[in-house]
């Protein structure tokens, strides 16, 4: 599968033809190249794509902030990060260590945190469409259906079915996730169940 592919897919669900290549010089092509990419990158920030998980030792600046011991490099194809974790441990979601991210003179992103040796866990740029798990390529077909619906069609009704589609596909992501994931569950006695009233 390529990103034309994906395209057509998406033009498939607004009526909208079919191109042969991102490079042609129509307007379906234009409008898919213009808006594959983003759509692509913006999908993948907004949820955490087991496919697209990534976990790196953080690389040390030589930066300093002011009320943080630590800054570090922010990772180079990185969409969104989950947590910076100290090493030897794991990610918990629901006991992360504060970090922040700030943007220095030379207008890079880095990471600063009081976590020495530190991990970051984090949604990486996947470009690789053969990674993609089904759910995310349902989404992203549908999601880019929708953005092309109004500059090819005008059709505001297209528009709300993909983008239905899309939230539709989102969800389930987050269903299939969540079952591929085992986490312990705290055990609340009856006890302190019945006393939280």
């Amino acid at each position: 599968m390529t990103p034309t592919d994906i395209c057509n897919m998406a033009l498939s669900l607004i009526n909208g033809g079919r191109i042969y290549g991102l490079d042609e010089e129509t307007e379906t092509a234009r409008q898919c190249r213009l808006h594959y990419d983003a759509t692509r990158k913006m999908l993948l920030s907004q949820y955490e794509w087991n496919f697209a998980r990534k976990r790196e030792e953080c690389v040390l600046s030589e930066h300093k902030l002011a009320g943080y011991e630590f800054v570090y490099a922010y990772p180079e194809k990185c969409i969104r990060i989950l947590g910076v974790i100290p090493k030897g441990e794991r990610f918990k979601a629901e006991s992360q260590k504060e970090y922040d991210v700030f943007t220095f003179d030379d207008n890079t992103k880095y990471i600063v945190s009081d976590v020495p040796l530190a991990y970051i866990d984090y949604v990486y740029d996947v470009k690789d469409i053969d990674v993609f798990s089904p759910v995310f390529v349902q989404a992203l077909k549908s999601k880019m259906g929708a953005e092309l619906a109004m500059p090819l069609t005008g059709n505001s009704g297209l528009f709300d079915q993909c983008y239905k589609l899309y939230q539709a596909a989102t969800q389930e992501a987050k269903s299939l996730s969540a079952k591929e994931r085992r986490q312990d569950m705290p055990y609340i006695s009856n006890y302190v169940k019945a006393r939280s009233w």
